[in-house]
C-alpha cells in the first residue's frame, strides 16, 4: 500500500535524517515511491546473507538487527525505532544483507527499493542525490560508531592481556 500524503507523514518524513532536506515537489514525489507495511513481533524483515533491495525507514514499533558470529551465535547489534532506517546498503552496493532484522514491536515501515530509488533519479534528480548523499552521511556516522566500538573492544582486550588477532594472510597485496 502506497503511503497516504497528510501532513503528518510530511512532517515524520522530513524528520528522518535520509529524507532530511527534502522539501516541496522533491518531498512530495517521496509518496509515489515509498510503500507502507505493517509487521508483527516476531517477523523477520530479512535474514543476513538474502540478497536485497529494500530500504526501510520505521515510521513506529521497534527492530532488532542482529548479526551471527562465526560460531555461529545471533548476536544482537542494535534495536532501531521510530525515525530510523534499515536495509540502506542495499541501495548502494548490490551485495548479501549483512544482518537479519526482527520485529520485536508491532512496526509500520515505508519502504523505498532500489527501483524505487532509480525512478526517482528519473524524475526528481535532486532529491535522488539528496537521498543518497544523506545515506551516505548515515553510513559514515554507523562506520564512525563502529570503529569507536572496535576501539574500546580492543582496548579492553589488550588491559586483559589478551593478544590481538593477527591480519588473515594473503588477504592484502604486497607493494613492489
Amino acid at each position: 500500500m502506497n503511503v497516504k500524503r497528510d501532513a503528518s507523514v510530511a512532517t515524520f518524513l522530513r524528520s528522518v535524517p535520509v529524507f532530511h532536506d527534502l522539501k516541496g515537489a522533491s518531498l512530495d514525489i517521496l509518496f509515489d515511491f515509498l510503500e507502507e507495511q505493517t509487521w508483527a513481533p516476531g517477523d523477520q524483515i530479512f535474514n543476513e546473507g538474502e540478497l536485497g533491495r529494500t530500504m526501510y525507514v520505521i515510521r513506529d514499533g521497534e527492530v532488532e538487527v542482529a548479526r551471527k558470529s562465526t560460531r555461529g551465535n545471533q548476536v544482537p547489534i542494535v534495536r532501531l525505532g521510530p525515525g530510523e532506517t534499515f536495509g540502506e546498503m542495499t541501495l548502494v552496493e548490490l551485495q548479501p544483507r549483512s544482518a537479519t532484522c526482527i520485529v520485536k514491536k508491532k512496526t509500520t515501515t515505508y519502504a523505498l527499493t532500489n527501483l524505487d530509488l532509480w525512478n526517482l533519479y528519473k524524475a526528481d534528480n535532486y532529491a535522488y542525490i539528496i537521498i543518497l548523499q544523506n545515506i551516505c552521511r548515515m553510513l559514515s556516522r554507523r562506520l564512525r560508531k563502529a570503529d569507536g566500538r572496535i576501539v574500546e573492544f580492543l582496548d579492553m582486550l589488550q588491559e586483559a592481556g589478551v593478544s590481538r588477532p593477527k591480519p588473515a594472510k594473503g588477504k592484502a597485496k604486497k607493494k613492489k
